[in-house]
């Protein structure tokens, strides 16, 4: 037994030896990787306002600094130093930088240049302006920046067209329509801070418009009284430019005039048709008795 149990140990502790090996030589084999090596981002130096920078202010050293800036995402028009910004003369704000914010060309006028509206035309482009109120400025919410349409209301009597459909109705040859569509506003009144988001009611509106455009307001002013029209931001299509009449609301002012007088004198007609009577009261002894007959008198609207 003794002999038995040995050759049975033996077999075992060889078995499991065995068994483990296998195991070992089973396993994957791990394999270090190396990490992808981050992309290299390269910097340079760019000018950026250290203060803010408003319509009409000359720059200088203490206003500006350099900083960092990735290689491949600089702004066009971005200044490298401070030097080069400066080296060809002193150079003037046109709009708004705050701090922080790059300092690009299209903000600066030339080398000592100074704050004029015509650095601030888009190439091509003319500037008018636009008497306006509290009513034609809608309200003073009209910034610089934003897009307007410029309306003009007129008595447009003489075109053949609106007396036709007017009929001669009083008011009724009034027009409005609209002169130059989508109309970037430079300046409102003598300010040109487009950072500026509260109601300022001025009394002129300087527009950037075409070279047609500028005459059309021009002629326009001799003709009627002109009102903006604000857009929405988002808002890119051309507008309407057709004429706008009283007979739009709803048919011509002076049909309706007329079908309502019709009304009037039918109303009347058909009640002065209708016979009138009047109550008489015969009395026979004690009997008491009541009688309709037919009166001769004209109806009343008929007598006025």
């Amino acid at each position: 037994m003794i002999g038995i149990a040995a050759v049975f140990g033996a077999i075992s502790i060889f078995a499991a030896d065995f068994w483990v090996k296998s195991q070992a030589r089973a396993q994957p084999e791990v394999k270090v990787v190396a990490a992808p090596q981050q992309p290299k981002i390269e910097f340079k130096t760019i000018v950026v306002a250290q203060a803010p920078l408003r319509y009409g202010m000359e720059l200088a050293r203490p206003q500006l600094a350099e900083i960092p800036w990735p290689q491949d995402s600089v702004p066009q028009g971005a200044f490298p130093t401070i030097d080069k910004l400066l080296a060809d003369g002193n150079r003037v704000v046109l709009s708004p930088i705050e701090v922080n914010e790059p300092v690009l060309l299209t903000k600066l006028s030339g080398p000592n240049g100074r704050a004029t509206l015509s650095n601030m035309l888009s190439a091509g482009m003319r500037a008018v302006t636009v008497r306006t109120d509290e009513i034609a400025g809608v309200g003073g919410f009209i910034t610089p920046g934003d897009r307007v349409d410029v309306v003009l209301t007129r008595d447009a009597g003489d075109i053949q067209e609106v007396s036709k459909n007017a009929q001669g109705a009083a008011g009724s040859t009034v027009t409005s329509e609209i002169v130059v569509s989508d109309a970037k506003v430079l300046s409102v009144g003598q300010g040109a801070d487009e950072r500026k988001t509260e109601p300022q009611v001025a009394n002129s509106v300087t527009l950037e418009v075409t070279n047609e455009g500028a005459q059309k307001v021009a002629l326009a002013r001799t003709v009627g009284t002109l009102s903006l029209s604000l857009r929405s931001a988002a808002d890119a299509t051309a507008s309407n430019s057709g004429l706008t009449t009283i007979s739009s609301f709803g048919g011509s002012v002076a049909a309706d005039a007329q079908a309502s007088a019709a009304s009037l004198v039918n109303a009347v007609t058909k009640e002065s048709d209708e016979p009138k009577f009047k109550t008489v009261i015969v009395t026979r002894g004690e009997k008491v008795e009541e009688y309709k007959v037919p009166s001769r008198e004209p109806p009343q609207e008929l007598q006025q």
